[in-house]
């Protein structure tokens, strides 16, 4: 009698055991999507990467001497890609009209980005171009006009440059004007503190050609 009792006890394990196998099935197959999703991740930030290298090769190979003087430098936030241009080569004091040389450098970086928009296989190295103007906390002498505008109309001076002259789709191109708020120099809360000085105003007073791509777990 004792052990026909014990029977259906036995068999009441089974279905705890399925249930322990299944739960633990789930587990394995949680772990493995998120090992299948982190190396997705990796393989498109390599890819990123390396689209980033090829573009920042041709331009230390082309802008070498440049790079050399500060006129430009390159930096990489994430999915962005930014280069930047000194304004002393662009423009003249409170003005948004592109000066020769300037007109010159800026052309050469143009005819560069279509030059590599596409990599080898056909894919595009990059998806769209940010054109950023940027100015120190020294009130322009107009009147009637602020950094604001003052920033705002040299990016568009930028792109309208890569629309009519080099025949950049403009569907690709933004431009914005961020005047002193977002400085180079110092501490990008602290407008004042970082104009304080001359060297910290020309860092400030700079046009950023920005390139962003698709494939990031950077910022935007």
């Amino acid at each position: 009698m004792n052990l026909r009792m014990r029977q259906p006890s036995v068999m009441n394990i089974w279905p705890a055991f399925t249930d322990i196998s299944i739960a633990m099935l789930l587990i394995f197959l949680f772990f493995l999507f998120i090992q299948f999703v982190s190396n997705s991740k990796l393989i498109l930030k390599m890819r990123m990467e390396k689209k980033q290298d090829t573009i920042q090769e041709a331009f230390e190979k082309r802008f070498a001497s440049d790079i050399e003087r500060g006129i430009i430098s390159i930096e990489r936030d994430g999915n962005l890609q930014r280069f930047m241009f000194s304004d002393r080569i662009l423009f003249k004091t409170d003005e948004a009209v592109l000066q020769p040389l300037g007109r010159s450098t800026l052309t050469a970086v143009g005819r560069l980005l279509q030059n590599y928009k596409m990599d080898e296989k056909g894919e595009p190295l990059y998806q769209s171009i940010q054109i950023e103007g940027h100015t120190d906390n020294v009130p322009i002498i107009s009147p009637d006009r602020s950094n604001w505008e003052l920033s705002s109309d040299r990016a568009i001076a930028v792109l309208r440059l890569f629309v009519d002259r080099i025949g950049i789709d403009p569907r690709t191109l933004k431009a914005t004007g961020y005047g002193e708020y977002r400085p180079a120099a110092g501490d990008s809360s602290d407008t004042e503190g970082a104009n304080d000085t001359s060297a910290k105003r020309a860092k400030n007073r700079r046009i950023e050609i920005v390139l962003v791509y698709s494939e990031t777990e950077g910022s935007q």
